[in-house]
């Protein structure tokens, strides 16, 4: 079993913005892949163990902007087993400088009945986790109280994966959405916690504050909270 695992990602125009710089979003799609990929080779993918991968937070610090034509390398590990979540680390470089890192917990959810499933239910389990190398703590809880409604977004067909519900990739870039980005405005550090599904048909409210420095936004739907968010501002 690979326990470290690395992935090169080409940047194109379709992960740039309008300041020529990465959207944040890639650096997530980069992982939500990366994850993926790393899962499938260690056997651990939804046919594998009849359940499905769930993120449940993402906290990424990033210490440069990515350009057209960057090699981001991504690599990744399961950072450690705690209950029911599964931490996954991940180190971003571009040609062998570190360009910031990430860490994220997930649980899995058996294929039927959509409940969580314990990691002690999975033989493979023991094996998986690479404790050693030093990562980013657990992402704790957000406070995203008291924001103003900034806009508000239908869910569609683009928004949806592989299960039906808002992908978390595109919660990043409906997060970015709300942060009315400046032309010298870097996304320093993002952290998003996943708090509940958000299927098509719904009408997403985006609450958000920003300050010099930091931002907060929060995704409702339907009376309930589907996602919270924070971070903080660098500039480019």
């Amino acid at each position: 079993m690979q326990l470290i695992f690395d992935k090169d990602y080409e940047l194109t125009y379709s992960h740039i913005d309008w300041r020529g710089t990465a959207r944040p979003s890639a650096y997530f799609d980069f992982m939500q892949d990366a994850a993926t990929v790393h899962a499938r080779s260690c056997h651990l993918d939804r046919d594998d163990i009849g359940a499905l991968w769930v993120l449940s937070r993402m906290h990424a610090e990033f210490t440069r902007p990515l350009a057209p034509y960057d090699t981001l390398r991504v690599t990744t590990w399961c950072a450690g087993i705690k209950g029911p979540s599964w931490l996954r680390a991940f180190e971003f470089s571009v040609d062998g400088q570190p360009a910031g890192r990430a860490m994220s917990s997930w649980v899995i959810l058996d294929a039927e009945t959509h409940r969580i499933r314990r990691p002690t239910t999975v033989p493979q389990a023991a094996d998986y986790a690479c404790e050693a190398r030093e990562t980013l703590p657990m992402p704790g809880k957000l406070d995203v109280s008291g924001l103003s409604l900034h806009h508000t977004h239908p869910i569609l067909y683009s928004d949806l994966d592989v299960n039906g519900h808002l992908n978390n990739v595109r919660i990043a870039a409906l997060v970015s959405d709300a942060l009315d980005l400046s032309e010298h405005d870097f996304v320093r550090s993002l952290q998003i916690n996943y708090t509940a599904e958000t299927p098509a048909g719904l009408t997403l409210s985006l609450y958000a504050e920003r300050t010099d420095d930091t931002f907060r936004v929060r995704g409702e739907a339907d009376g309930q909270t589907r996602f919270e968010a924070a971070g903080t501002f660098g500039r480019l």
